[in-house]
């Protein structure tokens, strides 16, 4: 199973191209971090071919259609054909699933050339996920598109869940609900506070700290080796002894590029982000951009250091610095590397914790929290 696993774990982290399709969704969910992109109209296919024309000129042999909700667009099947043609050895949609409850649609999808399908499920009942996606009748054509998609074979089929305010209590009720169904694969994605998530805080936005027991119960699933559990854009401080859950800190780059304009004007023409501010307290990228300001201000930025609790473990901690100018793919790939450091909710009793900087994230995956001491008061 380890070897299964580790697997997975390599095509989790695989260079992977996204192309939309839509800027629209047959769903409307009240934590969407894509509404502001979304004015209800299709991308042209040659804009879409030559996105996916893109991809294969980068030597990248997966590819993920998405939106909006990418089954929506008129001319879905034939894009699949085409990211088929071009080369693209995997091919994997990122949908809510409904249009999947069509099983002539779902098989003309297979037959195109889709290789894996994630369906994006809230909810484990009518009330829960329609709450969420404020659709009536929503619930039972993404359950009917899960089941559909279940029963074909060679469909590599997954769920993601965004934890929100509103189902968090429920999140190991719905894995549970859905393993029942034959998935075994779930991406638990941290809320961002970006599009109708922000407009609706006080609704999704929640209280880790107050949540962790109704986590836990949640990754206790991830013990068992026939199943999948992985985090996206969850802090890694909550995740102490979950540590294999810790997102790999390459996804930073996925992150980046989806925004990439923004950081780039920052950098360039010191147009501070249009989300900096009140929102960093609910973003997974806080420490990135407050790093991002300090380096565009000082024109320099050096690496971190190995917390004295750690000495005795020898890590390798090179002095190295990034000067300006730097692109925001040099930065990241810098901040991914020296400056990517995490500490234990524990480390706030402990003497030192102004000062120190916690432990690298690679560290942490390995070693785990553990390894930290927090020196007593």
């Amino acid at each position: 199973m380890e070897d299964k696993f580790k697997q997975k774990e390599k095509a989790a982290v695989e260079k992977r191209h996204w192309v939309r399709l839509t800027c629209c969704c047959n769903n409307h969910c009240i934590f969407c971090l894509d509404s502001e992109n979304q004015n209800g109209t299709y991308l042209p296919f040659d804009k879409i071919e030559e996105n996916l024309k893109r991809g294969r000129k980068e030597k990248i042999k997966r590819v993920i259609l998405s939106g909006g909700d990418p089954t929506v667009h008129p001319n879905f099947l034939t894009i699949v054909k085409k990211a088929k043609n071009l080369g693209y050895n995997h091919i994997q949609i990122v949908t809510n699933g409904r249009m999947f409850a069509y099983k002539d649609f779902l098989e003309k999808a297979i037959i195109a050339g889709v290789d894996e399908i994630t369906f994006s499920i809230h909810g484990h009942t009518k009330n829960l996920y329609e709450t969420q996606s404020r659709v009536k009748g929503s619930f039972e054509q993404a359950l009917q598109g899960l089941l559909n998609a279940s029963n074909c074979p060679n469909l590599i089929v997954n769920i993601d869940i965004v934890i929100n305010k509103l189902n968090y209590k429920y999140l190991a009720e719905i894995i549970k609900f859905y393993i029942n169904l034959g998935v075994s694969e779930f991406d638990l994605l941290q809320v961002m506070p970006f599009g109708r998530a922000w407009k609706n805080k006080d609704k999704v936005f929640y209280d880790i700290k107050k949540a962790l027991p109704y986590f836990k119960k949640a990754f206790l699933f991830s013990k068992n080796p026939d199943f999948y559990i992985w985090t996206n854009r969850f802090p890694p401080q909550f995740l102490e002894g979950f540590e294999d859950l810790i997102q790999h800190p390459i996804k930073i780059f996925d992150e980046v590029k989806g925004r990439n304009i923004m950081f780039k004007r920052f950098l360039e023409e010191d147009e501070i982000m249009s989300c900096y501010g009140m929102r960093c307290q609910y973003c997974f990228l806080k420490n990135f951009c407050r790093d991002l300001v300090k380096f565009q201000k000082e024109k320099i930025l050096k690496s971190r250091i190995v917390p004295d609790c750690l000495k005795h473990l020898k890590l390798k901690s090179p002095s190295k610095q990034l000067k300006y100018p730097a692109d925001i793919y040099q930065f990241s790939d810098f901040y991914i590397n020296h400056r990517y450091f995490v500490k234990s909710l524990r480390c706030n009793d402990c003497k030192l914790n102004q000062s120190c900087q916690g432990m690298h994230i690679n560290y942490i995956r390995k070693f785990g929290f553990k390894k930290l001491n927090p020196i007593k008061k």
